[in-house]
């Protein structure tokens, strides 16, 4: 079997390739496994900041709905205060002269 040092060799060579192998293909494996977890933790950002995005445009959108009801109840209020200040006007220059 073992003739000469150089068969010694190449039995050694092939046993390092060998063990090589299996390291790279362990080495590939982890890689593939890390680049796996990666695209899960990027697909879970995306999906947090679109869902955070999405409630700052609904807030937005309420507020907005709610800054014009606002002003138009602003606008009421004020010609209410007016018509009640307008009346109450009256009512004491009324008293004045008699």
């Amino acid at each position: 079997m073992l003739e000469t040092s150089q068969d010694l060799l190449y039995i050694v060579i092939a046993f390092c390739a060998l063990w090589l192998t299996i390291f790279i293909c362990w080495v590939i494996y982890y890689f593939a496994m890390i680049l796996k977890r990666v695209y899960g933790v990027m697909e879970t950002f995306t999906k947090t900041f679109e869902a955070v995005r999405d409630f700052f445009e609904k807030a937005k959108e309420k507020l907005e709905k709610t800054s014009s009801s606002l002003t138009l109840l602003l606008n009421l209020g004020k010609k209410i205060y007016d018509t009640v200040a307008e009346k109450q006007a009256a009512k004491t220059a009324k008293k004045k002269t008699k």
